[in-house]
């Protein structure tokens, strides 16, 4: 009879423990609200913090989940989810970091460039896929000439989606390439950039010329964020554009996934036509236009 108590007495426990918990983001030095931040549980559900820094998310257990809230230009944090009170708004405040990356975009923009060259995957694909709200797709952006130079433009292939009830925002990150980790890895510009697309086929492009972007030597790891700018949808809720993707039958590793900023996995995807006997793999058509220094 005591163990049917105990295990009664133990559900009532979860099931209070169950809640919706409310926050806003905000600047640590300014009080600014920092908007379309990624708000990550540790059992893995996510959100984004909307136009005004504040959020929302339902939390199965707050005696045990943790939550990790980050972005672009500050330094990410873990808070037990137990400090969040019922009906009340916990502030999540972020410190800005302090790397030293401008004064490299600054000092790169003094430099002389010449030839221009376009990179990545431009070969024709049949194939489209839409990568749900919360994910960043990256791409491995390779430098077959070891010269360093400056990114002028991104492109992203692109195909519409029919169903699509929404538009996503997208976020696009430029990452040096980790060849120990075979992941990207440090970021090569320390901001948020949002871009608009439109639910067509045609290929999307982004000028950050301006913005002094580095291409290394060993290449580069681009990356688009699908954001939900919004609000509040529907749940499952069908998100446009689509990727075009390009088949390859090579083995390396060349695109990845990161869910909220979870961490990197693999984001290729496995193919096979029986038909045709192809195998191998399908990336997404994105890639650069970059600008060589002058030697």
């Amino acid at each position: 009879m005591n163990t049917i108590k105990r295990l009664i007495f133990l559900l009532s426990i979860n099931f209070c423990a169950a809640q919706s918990i409310n926050g806003v983001v905000k600047d640590s030095l300014t009080g600014k609200a920092i908007a379309y931040a990624n708000i990550l549980l540790k059992n893995g559900k996510g959100t984004y913090s909307d136009e005004l820094g504040s959020f929302k998310l339902k939390v199965k257990n707050v005696h045990t989940d943790t939550l990790k809230v980050s972005t672009i230009g500050y330094q990410s944090k873990l808070i037990p989810v137990n400090v969040f009170k019922n009906n009340l708004t916990y502030e999540v405040l972020l410190a800005p970091k302090t790397e030293g990356l401008d004064e490299v975009l600054i000092s790169s923009k003094k430099l002389k460039y010449g030839k221009k060259e376009i990179l990545g995957e431009q070969r024709d694909g049949n194939q489209s896929v839409t990568s749900l709200i919360g994910y960043e797709t990256a791409v491995l952006i390779e430098n077959l000439k070891n010269k360093t130079g400056k990114v002028k433009r991104v492109y992203i292939n692109l195909k519409n989606r029919k169903d699509a009830e929404y538009i996503a925002t997208f976020n696009v990150k430029f990452y040096q390439f980790d060849s120990i980790a075979n992941a990207p890895g440090e970021l090569l510009y320390n901001e948020n950039i949002y871009v608009h697309p439109k639910n067509k086929k045609y290929k999307l492009w982004v000028n950050v010329e301006d913005l002094g972007i580095p291409f290394p030597e060993n290449g580069m790891c681009v990356g688009v964020e699908m954001v939900n700018t919004h609000g509040k949808v529907k749940k499952y809720a069908y998100f446009g554009p689509m990727y075009r993707y390009t088949f390859t039958e090579d083995k390396t590793l060349q695109t990845w996934s990161n869910y909220h900023n979870s961490g990197w996995r693999r984001g290729a995807i496995d193919y096979k036509n029986p038909k045709r006997t192809k195998v191998g793999f399908l990336n997404p058509m994105i890639g650069v236009e970059v600008e060589y220094l002058l030697e």
